[in-house]
């Protein structure tokens, strides 16, 4: 080639080793920074693989995101469409093409007839010049097969490829180029293996259809001075463009959080000691129809009653009917549906691959903001894709929950028929940070429901299995009740218990008629003890009258006695003076003082009269 060049051609020796990134969610991550700067990129696969929406992509990121203008170079499809293609993925083309982006339509007419030679001299110096003009450091050559193809020579195919890598080379840009490799057409074949061949990388872009789902992944084959991820990755094309399902792009950061989130049951969170962590992760196992579904809805009940966002992903079952379903135990939805806390979405799993539902989730988390995140259940996802695609994506909405601080909790299917063995269809066992188990126990005729905690990490847990109880008022687990060393649940539990309680209340009326019985007593003894007190006090007051009469009496004799003494020794007074008279009278003798006899019954002493002595 012999194109005259400008200003760039001194860019040759001083290309950086720099990368250019693509701004496409994890295809970053496993080129380790994005597309080689100043060198080739070939982007190959099939009809419908995404080669096309990944280059474009990549353009769109480039001049939106991190300044650099490109421009597009389109052989298969017109400008037109290229933009109304663009327009879906809400790509805003035409502001940005004016200066930004620029879109070459050099797609050939259908009824275009080659006439001689011909080669891409010409392209290649119109190209450099609006490259010049724009300041454009990247440039998409976007099915140069089909140009190629025109060509019918293997050998003038080569030689335009060449021209096209050495104008790249010289011109420093950022190349990057689409083609089709078909299976089972050599020719495409080795078109595709000669230009992995000049290109400095290479992805690989896979769609294939795996248990009735379509399923696109991708593969850097090589990738030329780095080191880059050598497995195939999922991707899938939504509603913003191509996501990137990689591997090691999300890596868990450590948990900050030691706060607790009710699971919505306070003796499923007392099993828990206290709840989840924020920002972990639980799962519930089981069969079809223990309850799973109820349970996620208690959980996202209980974030809105708490004043934070959830979200509700259900998978094959219709928003309205889980409403109606925890209605029935006492659980209303439709006031946190209208608040605008809560935010259900009903997904059919066929309609999409795993990946598909991986995407919508992480845009449902970004549009709804929620605290806590409920799956129900992420099983489905092994119907569409495959199981090793179906891990992947959880693992992923894992990590980024985990990332985002938002407590997940998930529902899985399981239908083994030991479910003791406690095995998960997507063996992410590891992953969960909480994992509760729903069984049906059989006994008496009945099949009741119990839980189990099977692992909570770092936490206490119950090892306990406690019958899950669904009623009218809501949803509990009974007491752990066991009997000759089996648990009861159910009719066997309720007849247990009863008997249990009618023994307690024979018990309770025994010792109440006892009581009884004692009270009786004890008040007899308390009549018998006061009827003697009383009688004590009656005799005690007795004996005090009695003390006090002799006392007055006592009083009384002395004071008589003491009178009569008086009364003596004044009529002896009385009668010396009577004998001491002058003479001329005689003093009459004193007679006796005669005593009556009220005054001798009164104790008045009497004087015995004197009796004369009759003389012999």
């Amino acid at each position: 080639m012999h194109t005259q060049g400008g200003g760039m051609s001194d860019k040759t020796e001083t290309l950086s080793r720099e990368k250019f990134p693509s701004g496409i969610e994890g295809f970053d991550d496993i080129t380790f920074g994005g597309l080689p700067r100043g060198r080739t990129t070939l982007f190959l696969g099939g009809p419908g693989s995404g080669k096309t929406v990944l280059a474009l992509q990549t353009l769109v990121s480039g001049a939106g995101h991190h300044d650099t203008p490109g421009i597009f170079v389109a052989f298969e499809e017109n400008a037109d469409r290229i933009r109304a293609n663009a327009e879906s993925f809400g790509w805003n083309l035409a502001g940005r093409q004016k200066n930004r982006l620029y879109i070459v339509d050099a797609q050939l007419s259908p009824d275009t007839v080659k006439a001689g030679e011909f080669d891409l001299t010409a392209l290649l110096a119109g190209l450099e010049a609006k490259a010049q003009e724009m300041h454009a450091n990247l440039i998409v050559f976007d099915a140069l097969d089909v140009l190629l193809s025109l060509l019918d020579d293997r050998a003038a195919e080569r030689r335009e490829l060449y021209r096209i890598q050495a104008w790249l080379r010289r011109t420093g840009l950022t190349g990057i180029v689409t083609a089709k490799v078909e299976e089972n057409d050599p020719a495409t074949e080795q078109r595709g293996a000669f230009l992995s061949f000049l290109a400095d990388c290479v992805v690989l872009l896979r769609q294939s259809v795996l248990e009735r789902a379509a399923v696109r992944e991708m593969r850097v084959v090589k990738y030329r001075g780095s080191t880059h991820v050598l497995n195939e990755v999922p991707f899938a094309i939504g509603p913003t463009g191509i996501e990137v399902g990689a591997p090691n792009g999300n890596h868990p950061e450590p948990q900050p959080f030691k706060e607790r989130v009710s699971t919505g049951i306070a003796r499923v969170d007392e099993m828990l000691d206290g709840g989840l962590y924020r920002g972990t992760n639980a799962l519930i196992t089981g069969s079809a129809g223990t309850g799973k579904s109820t349970l996620a809805g208690l959980f996202a009940e209980a974030a809105c009653r708490r004043g934070e966002r959830a979200l509700f992903v259900s998978f094959d079952e219709n928003a309205l009917d889980i409403i109606r379903d925890l209605a029935s135990v006492s659980v209303d939805l439709t006031l946190h549906l209208k608040s605008g806390l809560l935010r259900m979405e009903a997904v059919r799993t066929d309609s999409a691959s795993g990946e598909e539902h991986l995407i919508r989730i992480k845009r449902l988390i970004r549009e709804h903001k929620p605290a806590c995140v409920a799956i129900d259940p992420f099983s489905a996802l092994v119907n569409v894709g495959g199981e090793q695609a179906a891990r992947t994506a959880v693992e992923r909405l894992v990590y980024l929950c985990r990332n985002e601080h938002i407590t997940v909790l998930f529902t899985s299917l399981h239908e083994a028929q030991d479910q003791e063995l406690a095995t998960l269809p997507l063996h992410v066992s590891s992953l969960v940070d909480t994992w509760m188990q729903i069984t049906y126990s059989l006994c008496g005729g009945e099949r009741n429901r119990a839980l189990s905690v099977i692992k909570s990490r770092g936490s206490k847990h119950s090892n306990q299995v406690r019958e899950l109880i669904f009623s009218d008022e809501g949803i509990t687990l009974a007491d752990p009740y066991s009997a000759g060393g089996e648990v009861l649940m159910g009719t066997l539990r309720i007849e247990k218990e009863n008997a249990v309680r009618a023994e307690h209340e024979r018990l309770r009326g025994e010792i109440a008629q006892k009581r009884e019985e004692i009270h009786l007593i004890q008040l007899d003894r308390d009549l018998r003890i006061e009827g003697a007190r009383r009688e004590v006090q009656a005799c005690d007051e007795e004996l005090e009258r009695l003390n006090r009469t002799s006392t007055a009496q006592r009083a009384e004799g002395a004071l008589r006695k003491d009178e009569v003494v008086r009364e003596r020794d004044s009529r002896l007074v009385r009668e010396q003076t009577d004998g001491a008279k002058p003479a001329g009278g005689k003093a009459r003798p004193a007679e006796p003082e005669r005593v009556d006899g009220a005054k001798a019954a009164a104790g008045t002493p009497r004087f015995p009269a004197k009796t004369r002595k009759k003389r012999p």
